[in-house]
């Protein structure tokens, strides 16, 4: 059930997220043709592009702990004996995701909610808007964690009660 909510919630961050870096794009490439061109500069461009980018990170750093796409050290993985040691690092490694993600959450609420009280000068938009990036990001990040979390502890039990485990 899980896993069929997330890939729609995937499919949509992606189609998001490509709107978002084209629009992004457009925005920057508009803005630079019309300062050095028509020495005219659209006055709330780096604003918007600012804000676009921080939304950007926040749901394509969703999308990439789906696809375990983030840059590691494996020196200690290397270094383990056997299939069993590694589910165990990475079940650590997913704990200690979770946690973090747990505290992003709460402390990305907490900052929306603070600087809802401020506006930004070139949009005039609150600028919690902008930092509701840091909850929504992180808590589809802490489901795709927990999905990762739940196939390892199946992985753990299938070992433990196969026959041939490893040594």
């Amino acid at each position: 059930m899980l896993g069929k909510i997330l890939d729609v919630v995937d499919r949509l961050i992606d189609k998001l997220s490509v709107g978002l870096m084209g629009f992004l794009l457009v925005l920057t490439f508009a803005n630079v043709i019309g300062r050095y061109v028509f020495i005219k500069s659209i006055f709330f461009a780096e604003e918007l592009a600012r804000f676009l980018f921080i939304w950007i990170v926040f749901l394509g750093a969703a999308i990439i702990i789906k696809t375990n796409g983030h840059i590691a050290v494996d020196l200690l993985p290397l270094k383990l004996k056997g299939k069993v040691a590694g589910l165990w690092l990475d079940l650590a490694i997913n704990i200690g995701g979770i946690i973090f993600l747990v505290i992003l959450f709460m402390g990305g609420i907490e900052l929306a909610g603070t600087m809802n009280i401020y506006t930004s000068p070139a949009l005039g938009i609150p600028i919690g808007y902008v930092y509701w990036a840091v909850p929504v990001g992180s808590i589809i990040m802490f489901l795709h964690t927990l999905q990762a979390l739940f196939r390892l502890i199946k992985e753990l039990r299938l070992k433990k009660t196969s026959p041939r485990q490893e040594k």
